[in-house]
């Protein structure tokens, strides 16, 4: 027998017996509903008020646009507005768009409403125009208004949203913005200061790959539980410690808004307490783009200061030596996890400390382009020619290099 059924029989029998017990209360009622023009332009209304009173700093009237029947709701509502008032908000609105969707259930009675609706914001010095993030929100009738009546976060690929979630506190540099939890285990002004020293030190070692940029990249630093990272990077345990990645502009500015460092909240090697990592992100953010996923993550490992054990995969230096030798394409990037980075950063360390330094190698990352087959889908097949072009090697000889400086790896 199904003991959730048997102990719901239980319950209605104990209350017949008791004879003045009140019975369980039905399920809120939310009737089919066709929204109107006028609905929409209600909700509209609400939202322009939500975002004004985010930017006054307006509790009151924050509040004032949600379901006050939901005391869960509320507390919710309270924490991202406290968290709004945290980061640096330079900007912030909703596009409410004339089409709907399937609402979510609600604790209370009403019609029901879910307009598909983006919010539009940008983080003073942490990105240089407005970004926009998909929200998931149903709407509610009460007392012949529409107030919110759930708000979860979007079930897609990434957003850069840290004011959605638990309590954060925000310390503001130049073209900056550090973003930690608000009890975690170090303060958003102590990280601050990591990112600014860090951030110096490899930009300073990759100067030759910014020689036209004007103007400083602005930098979000997320190292909180909110938000949706790309795709599955944080998918486990095994998954990547933190992730770089950049936001589209929106408005009359193209390109990118700017770039996040999100941290991972399920690994536990946490951005907010790990140098390596720390530096690992902040060498894809000033590193070359055009180049295939070894270049780029061994590139990163090697600036983030890891000397001859790898970071700790000495303790795989077995498996390493007796792994395939051969450099990972990237359409089978991470099906190996740490093995793929202890490759790619044997790879990268033995051009760099053995065949000309870092200043040729980032030569060569930046002619990497010009030998790519205008064909491929996978930046790695460019690797050959780009060898030869730049240092006058074969993609064997840099395997063999590669397995070469793996085996004089000291042994713990």
């Amino acid at each position: 027998m199904d003991l959730r059924a048997r102990g719901a029989t239980l319950a209605i029998v104990t209350l017949l017996a008791g004879g003045c017990a009140e019975l369980p209360s039905a399920a809120p009622s939310h009737p089919p509903y066709e929204p109107t023009n006028a609905d929409y332009a209600a909700i509209e209304v609400l939202l322009a008020d939500r975002a004004t009173a985010a930017l006054a700093g307006d509790e009151t009237a924050f509040l004032a646009t949600v379901d006050a029947r939901d005391q869960k709701l509320l507390d919710q509502q309270q924490t991202i507005f406290a968290n709004m008032q945290q980061i640096p908000m330079k900007s912030l609105a909703y596009e409410v768009k004339t089409i709907d969707r399937t609402p979510d259930e609600v604790r209370n009675d009403g019609v029901l409403f879910a307009p598909v609706i983006a919010e539009v914001s940008r983080i003073e010095e942490a990105q240089r125009a407005q970004v926009s993030n998909a929200t998931d929100m149903t709407f509610v009738r009460h007392e012949g208004s529409w107030v919110i009546g759930r708000d979860r976060a979007a079930p897609e690929d990434r957003y850069s949203r840290p004011w959605f979630g638990g309590p954060v506190s925000a310390a503001t540099g130049r073209s900056v913005v550090v973003v930690t939890e608000r009890d975690g285990p170090t303060s958003a002004a102590e990280l601050l200061d990591r990112v600014d020293t860090a951030r110096a030190d490899i930009k300073a070692a990759l100067a030759s790959v910014w020689t036209g940029e004007k103007n400083e990249t602005p930098l979000l630093v997320d190292a909180t539980y909110n938000g949706q990272p790309p795709a599955d990077s944080f998918s486990d345990d095994n998954g990547a410690a933190a992730v770089t990645y950049w936001v589209d502009a929106i408005g009359p500015m193209s390109g990118f808004a700017g770039a996040v460092v999100k941290d991972n909240p399920v690994a536990n090697n946490r951005l907010a307490t790990d140098e390596h990592t720390l530096r690992h992100e902040l060498t894809h953010v000033y590193g070359p783009a055009v180049v295939p996923t070894w270049v780029s993550e061994g590139l990163a490992e090697y600036l983030a200061g890891c000397k001859a054990n790898i970071c700790g995969e000495d303790e795989q230096r077995d498996v390493l030596l007796e792994h395939e030798r051969a450099i990972p394409y990237d359409v089978e990037w991470g099906d190996e996890g740490s093995i793929d980075y202890a490759i790619s950063h044997a790879a990268v360390s033995w051009l760099i400390d053995e065949n000309g330094g870092l200043e040729k190698f980032i030569a060569f990352c930046n002619d990497f382009y010009l030998h790519l087959p205008s064909s491929s889908g996978d930046l790695h097949d460019g690797t050959g020619k780009a060898l030869k072009a730049s240092y006058g090697l074969s993609e064997k000889q840099l395997i063999n290099g590669t397995w070469s400086w793996l085996e004089d790896l000291p042994v713990n």
